[in-house]
């Protein structure tokens, strides 16, 4: 008895033991889903920071009432002081009519019927207003002009709005081989749908088209002599449309005869929107308000393509912002290349882990047309991470040079698909849902002396210091000299013959106060201190979510000396930190819940380039140099913490390696973030940072980053020598000029080191010096994710780089707080730039002397004519 009790106790303390384990398993699973929950499922933090767009209702449009009409066949749709807006009510096509300079600008070329070159749909395309792609139900792409799917069969309608009008139209096909005429139909829905709704005489006339039908009891057939008779169809399908025949009718009825019900067809309704605002034509699609049936997914949209465009017989040329800017000259003859580029680049979300080309982005949303002696500007104000911008010149499809930019509507990616007998094929994957936001372009219309590349950057730079983008600098007598310090260095390591990744110091602060001085005893004094690798585990750091200081470059005590020294002299110290680009090698970052995805799941990992097949080739042997891109959702959340770390160190601001540049959607499919709003997350952390008592130097910037910053480092110093394009020019420097102070690329590690050279270029773009240096010799990097800074050691470049500044600075310090008020190409390499202060600068890339409004230019050389406000000549 006591034996059975006591393995009774025995067996019930096990099972109770087991029952206390599974328990605990269950709380220990149970709380690790509520972290995931809390932290990563339910975390919408990011959320506060989008705007919802406003749709503005209609009203009966009614053309506005005037003495003349300065467009002919075309009324009044809006006016003020500057502008008229007019339209032609039936191909809804419109013109801008400029009260200043009396000149008119068409959205479609008025005398597109006498192109000899288009035909077909190259034809349709001249007289339409905006062009859909849409994948159809077996995922092939489609091309639908709003000019024969709409216009044409009259299914748009017009409505009045403030200040303009909009348009909406249905794109389809609705028509049936008999058109809205059903070829079946009983008799008591034909009396009471339409012969009870026509004329004694048309209802019979209607009625003698039809005879019992021999295959479906009950239906009248329409004859087979009036299912030929074209003229006799058209003629009931006048009848039909009189009485009120609906489509939807129609498909009733079809569903009746057929037993099935109808398929519902393809179709598009999309609103485009004209307003006049002050001296700009606002050009709008609220994509909210797009309507898709049948299986058609839209996938993006072609806005006004031929808006402004010039002829064979003009002179003129196209601005793009091909890098620093381009210029393309009207009838260059060079017809096998369209200029096609991504406004920001191309999505990271999008692009595939090889990139065939290294290219300068297009940096601002922007592009000209200027004819004669007027000029359209263009600014992408909503939309513009979504666009990519096209032009092409005549000769080709058409007789006509144009620019235009298309809006992605939708996400798609290509998924590789293999068969067994080994057959592959990329199939398209669409997302879900339309993008939600208000497309937006605002057009211009600049006169006389405003007509140039240089009036558009005076414009847009005007535009932007409105919208408190830029603002104005204080001149100094001194420009700065940037200089990014290579700190510590990931490096492979071992301890007891055990591998690790430890940090080398390439520069410590003790050492990076050695190459002040010296750069000090050459009276370089304004410096602009970038430090590479001051914390986290060096320059391929852990995620920026808080700070450790790395205690192999000499702490936070000499880190504070350092800053010491800088501030006595006037010079300022920024630290490096990549926000959203997190290496490989990060401890503390949970890649797979926080990184931003591809729409078919997968996490987006991206390597850096090949310096010599400039590919994206994965690590090349290093680890830390692969990355993932912080999803926009959690970059809010990272940035909070490490906004409580920074306000104990020892640093004037931080340096955004990627935060201005790097603009990544999130295509998870729970919870897709496109690229519009990735951006106003951005813009709103960027201001968080702004905010917390440090300056901001960003990277590259791209526009909507140039209100947080008063330096800025690796503008884009010249563009890509695409094809099509004739001209270089500085249109980025020439917006930013004069509102903050910036830099080109590191002049130690450009491709071709020629001194004069490189120091035209800085005085033509307005560039401060750049160089990236270290203490020790770059060789002790040469096995390390770094290797690529090939010659660094400061003692080869002291020389070169204070020669360099002082030669800069000697022209550049009178202009410092000047905008350029003009900038000119003149021939055989001869560039002359004017500046708000009366200041002149003649640059001469040739190798022949020039003489240029009296003043002589020796070659490869440069002469500034100092204004009244500057000093004498």
């Amino acid at each position: 008895m006591k034996i059975s009790l006591k393995k009774s106790i025995k067996h019930k303390m096990k099972r109770n033991k087991t029952l206390f384990i599974i328990i605990g398993l269950i709380l220990a699973a149970g709380g690790y889903l509520t972290y995931l929950c809390l932290n990563y499922f339910f975390y919408d933090t990011y959320k506060q920071y989008l705007t919802e767009a406003v749709y503005e209702d209609g009203s009966q449009f009614t053309p506005l009432t005037e003495d003349n009409s300065y467009v002919y066949g075309m009324v009044l749709a809006a006016e003020n002081d500057i502008l008229k807006l007019y339209t032609n009510i039936e191909t809804t096509e419109i013109a801008v009519y400029d009260k200043r300079s009396n000149t008119i600008t068409y959205s479609n070329p008025p005398d597109r019927e006498k192109d000899i070159l288009a035909s077909g749909s190259n034809k349709t395309a001249l007289n339409s207003q905006f062009v859909l792609s849409y994948y159809d139900s077996s995922m092939t792409e489609v091309t639908m002009y709003n000019y024969d799917y709409s216009v044409l069969k009259k299914q748009v309608t017009a409505e009045k709005i403030k200040d303009g009008i909009r348009y909406t139209y249905l794109c389809g096909n609705l028509d049936s081989p008999t058109g809205l005429v059903p070829p079946f139909i009983t008799k008591e829905r034909l009396e009471e749908k339409i012969l009870s709704r026509l004329t004694e005489k048309e209802a019979k006339t209607f009625k003698n088209s039809y005879t019992e039908s021999k295959t479906l009891e009950g239906f009248l057939e329409l004859s087979t002599g009036v299912k030929g008779n074209k003229v006799g169809l058209s003629k009931l399908n006048k009848l039909v449309e009189a009485a009120g025949y609906t489509v939807e009718e129609f498909d009733a009825d079809a569903q009746a005869a057929s037993g099935d019900e109808a398929a519902e067809r393809t179709t598009f309704t999309i609103p485009l929107e004209y307003r006049l605002e002050k001296d700009k034509l606002i050009v709008s699609v609220p994509t909210e308000q797009i309507q898709e049936t049948g299986g058609g997914k839209l996938a993006k949209i072609d806005l006004l393509c031929f808006f402004g465009a010039g002829g064979t017989e003009e002179e003129g040329y196209m601005l793009v912002p091909n890098g620093s800017g381009s210029l393309i000259h009207f009838n260059n003859g060079k017809r096998t290349e369209r200029y096609n580029q991504y406004i920001y680049g191309m999505d990271e979300a999008m692009q595939s882990f090889i990139v065939v080309e290294n290219t300068e982005e297009a940096r601002l949303p922007v592009f000209g047309i200027k004819r004669r002696d007027n000029a359209v500007f263009a600014i992408i104000t909503e939309g513009d991470t979504l666009a990519n911008l096209i032009a092409d010149v005549s000769g080709g499809v058409n007789s006509y040079n144009y620019v235009y930019p298309s809006f992605l509507l939708r996400g798609t990616e290509k998924v590789s698909m293999f068969g067994t007998a080994g057959v592959s094929a990329d199939l398209p994957v669409l997302e879900k849902d339309l993008y939600r936001l208000t497309i937006t372009v605002g057009y211009s219309f600049l006169e006389k002396e405003d007509a140039s590349y240089s009036g558009m950057a005076t414009y847009y730079r005007t535009e932007l210091m409105n919208r408190g983008l830029l603002s104005k600098k204080l001149p100094s007598e001194k420009i700065p000299f940037y200089l990014d310090v290579v700190g510590g260095v990931k490096q492979q390591m071992s301890i007891l013959g055990v591998p690790y990744l430890g940090v080398y110091p390439m520069t410590t602060f003790e050492e990076a106060q050695d190459i002040v001085k010296t750069f000090q005893a050459e009276s370089v004094n304004n410096l602009r201190i970038n430090y590479l690798g001051w914390f986290n585990g060096g320059y391929y750091h852990d995620v920026a979510k808080d700070i450790k200081i790395e205690k192999k470059l000499g702490g936070k005590k000499e880190l504070l000396k350092l800053k010491e020294l800088l501030v006595n002299s006037g010079s300022k110290l920024f630290g490096d930190v990549a926000f959203q680009k997190v290496s490989f090698e990060s401890d503390y970052y949970n890649y797979k819940m926080e990184s931003s995805q591809y729409y078919s799941g997968y996490v987006i990992s991206l390597g850096r380039k090949n310096p010599v097949t400039l590919r994206q080739t994965g690590s090349m042997g290093y680890q830390e140099t692969n990355y993932n891109i912080v999803s926009p959702k959690f970059l809010v959340r990272h940035i909070d913490k490490f906004k409580k770390s920074l306000e104990e160190v020892p640093l004037d601001g931080i340096s955004l390696r990627d935060m201005g540049e790097v603009l990544s959607s999130d295509k998870r499919r729970t919870n897709v973030i496109n690229r519009e709003e990735a951006k106003k997350i951005i813009t709103s952390q960027l201001m968080l940072l702004q905010n917390s008592g440090k300056e901001l130097m960003i990277n590259s910037p791209n526009v909507y980053a140039f209100a947080y910053t008063k330096d800025i480092q690796n503008v884009p110093e010249g563009h890509n020598p695409y094809y099509i394009v004739d001209e270089e020019i500085p249109f980025y420097q020439m917006v930013i000029h004069g509102m903050t102070d910036y830099c080109g690329n590191p002049i130690n590690l450009s491709d071709n080191f020629d001194k004069q050279q490189l120091v035209l270029r800085m005085l033509e773009y307005g560039l401060a010096p750049h160089f990236t240096l270290s203490y020790q010799d770059s060789s002790d990097i040469k096995y390390s994710g770094l290797n690529s800074l090939y010659s660094t050691q400061y003692d080869n470049w002291l020389k070169a780089g204070v020669a360099i500044y002082h030669q800069v600075n000697e022209v550049l310090q009178y202009v410092t707080g000047s905008t350029i008020t003009e900038h000119e190409i003149l021939d055989n390499g001869l560039r002359h730039i004017s500046y708000e202060n009366g200041c002149t600068l003649y640059i001469n890339y040739s190798n022949k002397d020039k003489t240029h409004q009296g003043v002589n230019i020796p070659a490869r050389d440069y002469v500034l004519k100092k204004g009244a406000k500057g000093h004498g000549y």
